[in-house]
């Protein structure tokens, strides 16, 4: 009896050690080749171990393929990995154990939300548990912890993303997460008190694609945008909204064009941002599933290329330009109109949800969120580290570790130049490096950058095609492993000139790889014997009409760059909020200006203008910010004898008789949710245009933007206003420009990060 026991358990023991060795070798298949570079076999296997003993441990009832493709992977989108999944796994079981699959991943949710709250940060992606080290994240890396918390508690889920809102200028990411055979939605961190509830139901329901990227080759029901060796891009938009099949014809000639690359682009942050592309067959045609809106669809083969605004099933583009024409078009784009998603709590659960939100920020508030490494490495290098975490962000100072600092420090090639000291070079994960290759004895053996290009064409082997989603790898990896993706090549080469002591970067603007020579940055090309050159450049200079809707034009809100080549658009990545200017030294080539003015419903009137640019020239472009005053219509009615607490006095007031006649501004503000946050920022940013504009603001809530000279605080208590404005139970925030007349004439509801212009562009109309 105790054999038989004893060869049960062995059997046992076997059967599993070849599951986990079997799942360790499918992620394996599809593994992009940064992973497979910076995290060594055991890694993986320790986690596939822990997977399958939750998996035993839980008994979920997770079919095959949803386990294989939500559950058992550890990358959720292009975030750093860590070692979360084996670190929290049995806190989180522990937990929901005895739950339903429902209540786990709302249970779960909450957990998330005691660890980490809303805040914008950079465009790099923190590993969860460095969010959980910080207690903030933006929304990518909320929704990222989110998603991995779930899948640690062996719970399907996965990341949705759209890539771009169609009405306000932004992107946002959430949870999905497969509960009793369905995919339902929730706010990552943002835990309400029933599925498919969040403060976005409204603005959802605008959306014109909705996306998630997959791990492996994904055979599921939804719509596939892209399948590339490493995940399959999938489009969840019809499980959200009503959509439409978009239908596109190339012609060329009058026929149709075969092998044309066709994308759709959704307007966003004052471009045509690319959401999906393919390649036309025989019959000249590409399709993708959308919302209901506008969208622009581009379509190009060699240097000839066409675009068209699709806004019905079936649209036509010719190419009949071609690369260095100049023209110029106006299109206008309306977003869907919003309808939103029934939430389905009642009052009672939305208020003991909103009791338990409260609790758990005090919880979070009483972590301490520091970086016990960046104070030690204080204590030792003062000065030498202050200047050095200077060069770093907020988000690098937050999770950065001591031996990455130490590094630099212990290894001072004696330069202050910051494209020499600086351990970031784009976002890749920070590891230590300059040691070990100066160590190496190479940098003895190269006298100069130039050397150091065609030390890396030679030793380096570039591999592509196994990493379609662009994830950073850290140059220690590549260094040791001599192979790269072409991104992790220059990053690494650009690491390697800094180690000895020559400044070198990638160009914040352009993307390319240059280091400096006698003042002047130089172009790497790895791809040729000279491996260098300095590209000749013209000068645009932009034509901006005085009286137009703003006083100052801004980068990415009411314009952008990109040049056009005959493989891909390029945007010029200028800095966001950076300095007005007029004059931009571009490299020859030929250009695309795009320009838009938003409009209070979501639509853009926008104006293209296609020009070249040659070297040693000055191109005069027009900037073009059309106008509607139709726009700008009386869009409702309030009432100005309405009633709200007053702050001060705390007692009842009516809005008339607190902002007299004429125009003012009302907001109903919440308090920590994530549309607010945005409004109380967009309204600080647009103080001095409201103090100068010198009418009263109505802030009712307890959120508090900043600066404003003519607030007027308080609260409505009984909701009347609230509803008065938008209806019972619309989403914060509420921002309306009304008059004592009672006439509204500008309406923002919830997530609008588009406020601090609207404001701006209504103001003058509103004397």
């Amino acid at each position: 009896m105790k054999k038989t026991a004893l060869l049960l358990m062995v059997l046992l023991v076997c059967a599993c050690g070849t599951r986990k060795s079997e799942y360790v070798d499918w992620l394996y298949e599809a593994m992009p080749l940064p992973d497979s570079l910076q995290y060594p076999r055991s890694y993986w296997e320790a986690n596939v171990a822990k997977t399958l003993e939750v998996r035993r441990r839980m008994h979920w009832d997770i079919p095959e393929r949803e386990f294989r493709h939500f559950v058992l992977p550890l990358r959720v989108n292009n975030e750093t990995l860590d070692d979360f999944r084996t670190a929290y796994a049995d806190t989180l079981c522990r937990r929901v154990r005895g739950m339903s699959l429902a209540e786990a991943a709302l249970e779960i949710n909450h957990w998330c939300h005691e660890q980490a709250t809303y805040q914008p940060s950079d465009g790099r992606t923190s590993a969860p548990m460095a969010t959980v080290r910080r207690g903030v994240g933006r929304c990518g890396e909320e929704s990222v912890l989110a998603v991995a918390a779930l899948r640690a508690a062996g719970i399907p889920a996965r990341q949705v993303y759209t890539p771009r809102w169609a009405h306000t200028d932004d992107n946002h990411a959430w949870v999905e997460v497969w509960v009793d055979g369905k995919w339902h939605f929730m706010g990552a961190c943002e835990p309400a008190a029933t599925l498919d509830n969040a403060w976005f139901n409204g603005p959802v329901s605008r959306a014109m694609l909705l996306h998630t990227k997959v791990y492996g080759d994904y055979q599921g029901d939804e719509d596939v945008i892209l399948r590339t060796p490493c995940y399959t891009e999938i489009n969840v938009i019809r499980g959200y909204v009503p959509a439409r099949r978009n239908i596109v014809t190339v012609l060329e000639d009058g026929q149709p064009a075969e092998g044309a690359t066709v994308s759709f682009h959704i307007y966003n942050y004052a471009e045509f941002y690319p959401v999906a592309s393919y390649e036309t067959g025989a019959d000249g045609r590409a399709a993708l599933d959308t919302g209901l809106g506008d969208l622009l669809v581009w379509a190009r083969k060699g240097d000839r290329f066409g675009f068209a605004k699709a806004s019905g099933e079936s649209v036509t583009v010719s190419l009949d330009h071609r690369l260095g024409d100049r023209f110029q078009a106006d299109l206008e784009i309306v977003p869907p109109a919003e309808n939103p998603i029934p939430a389905g709590a009642t009052p009672e659960q939305t208020a003991a949800n909103d009791r338990r939100l409260a609790e758990e920020d005090a919880i979070r508030a009483a972590h301490s969120h520091g970086n016990p490494d960046v104070d030690a490495f204080l204590e030792d290098h003062y000065f030498a580290g202050r200047a050095l975490l200077a060069l770093l962000t907020e988000k690098d100072r937050g999770d950065v570790t001591r031996d990455v600092l130490d590094d630099v420090v212990e290894h001072d090639t004696g330069s202050d130049d910051r494209w020499v000291v600086s351990p970031r070079v784009e976002l890749e994960h920070l590891r230590p490096f300059r040691g070990e290759v100066i160590a190496s004895g190479l940098g003895a053996r190269l006298g100069g950058a130039d050397a150091v290009v065609r030390w890396v064409r030679d030793s380096i082997t570039v591999v592509g095609g196994r990493n379609p989603q662009q994830l950073r790898t850290s140059p220690i990896a590549v260094w040791r492993a001599r192979k790269a993706d072409p991104l992790g090549r220059d990053i690494f080469f650009v690491a390697l000139c800094r180690a000895f002591g020559f400044p070198a970067r990638l160009d914040e603007v352009t993307g390319k790889t240059q280091y400096l020579l006698d003042e002047t940055w130089v172009d790497v090309d790895f791809g040729t014997q000279a491996a260098e050159r300095v590209a000749p450049q013209g000068t645009v200079r932009l034509q901006y009409a005085p009286g137009g809707p703003v006083r100052v034009p801004e980068y990415y809100r009411h314009y952008t760059l990109s040049r056009l080549e005959p493989e891909r658009t390029r945007l010029m990545e200028y800095e966001e909020n950076g300095p007005a200017r007029d004059r931009y030294t571009l490299d020859e080539g030929y250009y695309l200006l795009t320009s838009g003015n938003r409009m209070a419903d979501g639509s853009v009137l926008v104006h293209l203008e296609f020009f070249p640019v040659a070297a040693e020239r000055t191109q005069e472009v027009p900037l073009v910010l059309r106008q509607d005053a139709a726009k700008l219509a009386v869009i409702g009615t309030m009432d100005p004898e309405a009633l709200f607490l007053k702050e001060q006095t705390q007692q009842p007031q009516s809005l008339l008789s607190a902002t007299g006649r004429g125009y003012f501004l009302l907001a109903v503000l919440g308090d920590k949710d994530e549309p607010t946050s945005h409004a109380v920022r967009e309204m600080t940013a647009a103080a001095a245009d409201l103090n100068a504009w010198g009418r009263p603001v109505v802030l009712l809530g307890p959120a508090r933007p900043a600066g404003l000279e003519q607030a007027i605080c308080g609260s409505d208590p009984d909701g009347r206003i609230r509803a008065m404005l938008a209806g019972p139970g619309e989403a914060l925030p509420l921002i309306a420009m009304c008059d004592s007349f009672g006439r509204i004439v500008y309406l923002s509801k919830g997530y609008n990060t588009s406020l601090a212009a609207d404001l701006r562009r209504v103001i003058p109309q509103c004397r």
